[in-house]
């Protein structure tokens, strides 16, 4: 398998060594790589020596002789990447969020509608082994109807993006469309569409760009209070929370105290619960400090392609639902 790859920033590099652990296995090969920056071509070149490099992620879709292509780039070339690589009929990975605007997300679909190679877009949430405990439990019922539900995203400032990108909302689609958006995918990974989603407080950048905000859905018999942050201080710490209360137990993940266990609160015990397994530590200027996740979702995409895993990739339509509800928060920030 002839495997593209577009951007080598500090979640492509992730990627990267992702891709490079699963070659060590697979009969896979990332043959051609593109980067703007030089310093990022040369840390590819490391990985996979033989690769061609680019500069630029459409001239190797032209060039190359590829069967699938991963887009790692920043968010807003993604939807000219995404309609590149479908005009080229090849298989997809893109990190999220797919796209930025509603128009974007209608002009996909349009495309995907007679498109036949797997798309895969990484929200790899839904892929975190605290996360799926947390859908075990709402699944299965083991502790009863679930009655509350909070999830937090919080980090200081982003200052590592390509040309400052992630602080002109044009290009990130602000907190909301680039960190808060995963709470909100994993949100309707496990209870569907909410009836109604609204911000009840955010605040801005000096530019005018969210960078804080609370959001409430609701369901029939629940509503989900979801934050997210970029705060003011770059060196404030990246966690990553949630909080699930059933009415016979009451479930605790917080990064910031233990990145491996879970807390769990039943039968007048507190229990922790392992669910970190065998990570590959890297080091990176981003808060990805393992493959982890990361790994599991680069690694079941592939399968999935060589036809060893049966599970379907976080498909383009799901993903796009989750930026639609992530711009439709997002326009209601700029109509207060």
């Amino acid at each position: 398998m002839r495997i593209g790859f577009i951007g080598v920033g500090g979640m492509g590099y992730t990627h990267l060594l992702c891709l490079q652990e699963i070659a060590s296995k697979e009969d896979i090969f990332v043959s051609a790589i593109a980067d703007k920056r030089k310093e990022r071509q040369e840390m590819a070149e490391k990985i996979f020596p033989d690769a061609q490099i680019y500069t630029d992620g459409i001239e190797l879709l032209e060039k190359e002789n590829l069967d699938t292509v991963f887009i790692i780039a920043p968010s807003y070339e993604h939807f000219s990447l995404m309609k590149k690589a479908m005009e080229k009929k090849l298989s997809i990975f893109c990190e999220k969020p797919v796209c930025l605007s509603l128009k974007d997300c209608d002009a996909l679909v349009a495309m995907e509608k007679d498109y036949t190679k797997p798309i895969c877009i990484g929200q790899v949430v839904r892929h975190m082994p605290e996360y799926r405990f947390l859908k075990s439990c709402i699944e299965s019922g083991k502790y009863g109807k679930l009655l509350d539900l909070s999830f937090e995203r919080l980090s200081g400032d982003v200052g590592w993006g390509y040309e400052d990108w992630f602080h002109d909302e044009k290009k990130s689609g602000s907190v909301i469309l680039d960190l808060h958006i995963h709470d909100l995918d994993f949100m309707r990974f496990v209870l569907g569409e909410p009836l109604k989603a609204e911000v009840i407080h955010f605040t801005k950048f000096e530019s005018g760009m969210v960078n804080h905000v609370l959001t409430k859905a609701k369901y029939s018999d629940l509503e989900v209070l979801s934050e997210a942050s970029w705060y003011h201080s770059d060196s404030y710490p990246f966690q990553a929370n949630y909080r699930a209360d059933f009415e016979k137990a009451t479930i605790q993940y917080n990064s910031a105290i233990d990145k491996e266990h879970i807390f769990l609160c039943a039968d007048g015990k507190q229990e922790k619960i392992r669910t970190a397994g065998d990570e590959i530590e890297i080091q990176s200027e981003i808060n990805i400090k393992s493959l982890g996740a990361y790994l599991i979702e680069d690694r079941k995409f592939i399968s999935y392609l060589l036809g060893k895993d049966e599970e379907k990739p976080v498909s383009l339509q799901d993903a796009i639902e989750s930026v639609r509800l992530g711009v439709e928060l997002w326009e209601q920030t700029k109509q207060s």
